[in-house]
């Protein structure tokens, strides 16, 4: 506040010199700042008059004082957290106050301090041209101004401002845990990355050796240590298969091809082709149905994707009957949906939370083999097109279906 100022008006000296006090008690417990801009002193006299003594949630004002939109520049530089200011429009110029609040808003960039024009020219300042042309909190005429209008715009203006400040705090907040949150997670992908790959090495060495050590003792071993080094051999070639779907998974959205626009059927074809074998082999009868649209994805991704559902669907059978795997896609509310059912083993309700988790199997290795990442590899798969992947059984006998969605944007010609 600009003390000489206030003195230099009668109608506020004794209540300033009374109040000195009680101000700078209330800037220690962070008053709320208002910024009064007006060339009419007695404009400033009537609002300090009116406001000296308010409390908005338990906090004074502390008021500040501008001439003009000159002075009022100035004083939002040397106070940013402003909560309000009671602005008039014509003072060094006819448009002074709507300038300074194109300022504020638009090269401060400030949209939480919030603006009340109080205006004696509304010709200058016409109600319906500023409200809807400027970003402005509120309209008072000068010559309607009262007590209870002060207060009643001063109140809500000063709460409107305390949950936008708190709303800009936990937006900041919130992008900055999404920063870190992304470092973090390129850190642990990085790392899982050289790990594996560093690893495996070392890993194949141990194997081969073992395996060499083995055929070099063959003759001098007897039953229970060939056990012994079949079982240090095999553990080392599952470590290495573990080892090489974590590489795989920490490839996902780092090293695949980039998304391009695609026809869904042939990354399906693909597919398809590359499980010929497996396929043959487990007498599967596929069928396949459905809309199969253009889709943005990374065709690699979503070919691993495809692999991965559908060599499920003829791995996990049922020994009693012939396999039976259903491929159908449709396209709905801008979404690709596509679904791979079978009438294998099925999956136990309680069991299908653990399912897209790393390393976890349902199984016994001596059952089915398998390193337990294909499956957190789909899932991965779909979160990084920014889709989501889900399955459902009816339970075990009765076979499974895995449904994915992925957002189809819109095709640029």
């Amino acid at each position: 506040m600009n003390s000489k100022r206030v003195e230099d008006h009668g109608l506020l000296s004794t209540w300033f010199v009374a109040e000195s006090a009680e101000v700078e008690a209330a800037l220690v417990d962070s008053p709320w700042k208002v910024l009064l801009v007006d060339d009419q002193k007695d404009v400033h006299a009537v609002l300090h008059l009116a406001l000296h003594d308010m409390l908005i949630e338990g906090q004074r004002l502390l008021l500040l004082d501008a001439l003009s939109a000159r002075e009022a520049r100035r004083a939002i530089a040397a106070n940013p957290d402003i909560a309000l200011l009671l602005l008039d429009v014509v003072m060094e110029s006819d448009q002074a106050g709507l300038e300074l609040v194109r300022h504020i808003r638009e090269e401060l960039g400030n949209h939480s301090a919030q603006i009340v024009l109080i205006t004696g020219h509304p010709g200058y300042a016409p109600e319906r041209e500023v409200i809807s042309g400027y970003e402005i909190d509120g309209y008072l005429l000068k010559s309607e101004l009262s007590a209870n209008q002060i207060f009643v715009q001063v109140y809500s203006a000063i709460r409107t401002y305390r949950l936008m400040r708190e709303h800009e705090i936990l937006q900041e907040d919130l992008k900055q845990k999404i920063t870190e949150l992304k470092r973090s997670n390129a850190e642990l992908e990085q790392f899982s990355y050289a790990i594996s790959h560093d690893l495996r090495q070392p890993l194949r060495m141990i194997s081969s050796y073992m395996q060499l050590l083995g055929m070099s003792l063959a003759d001098q071993l007897g039953s229970e240590q060939r056990d012994y080094f079949n079982f240090a051999i095999n553990g080392a070639k599952r470590l290495d298969r573990m080892l090489l779907g974590l590489l795989e998974y920490s490839r996902v959205g780092r090293l695949g091809e980039p998304p391009e626009w695609i026809e869904s059927r042939s990354i399906l074809d693909d597919a398809l082709l590359f499980l010929q074998a497996t396929l043959l082999e487990a007498q599967a009868s596929i069928r396949v149905g459905g809309e199969w649209p253009r889709v943005f994805v990374s065709p690699d991704e979503i070919l691993r994707l495809l692999q991965n559902l559908i060599g499920n669907a003829a791995k996990f059978r049922n020994a009693c009957r012939t396999p039976e795997i259903s491929i159908s896609s449709k396209v709905s509310a801008g979404h690709w949906y596509l679904c791979i059912a079978d009438n294998g083993i099925g999956i136990p309700p309680e069991q299908i939370a653990r399912l897209f988790q790393v390393f976890q199997r349902l199984h016994s290795r001596a059952t089915f083999d398998g390193s337990g990442v294909g499956l957190a590899l789909c899932r991965k798969i779909a979160e990084h097109h920014g889709g989501r992947i889900w399955a459902d059984s009816a339970g075990e006998g009765q076979g499974s279906r895995f449904c994915v969605s992925l957002p189809i944007p819109p095709e640029v010609a």
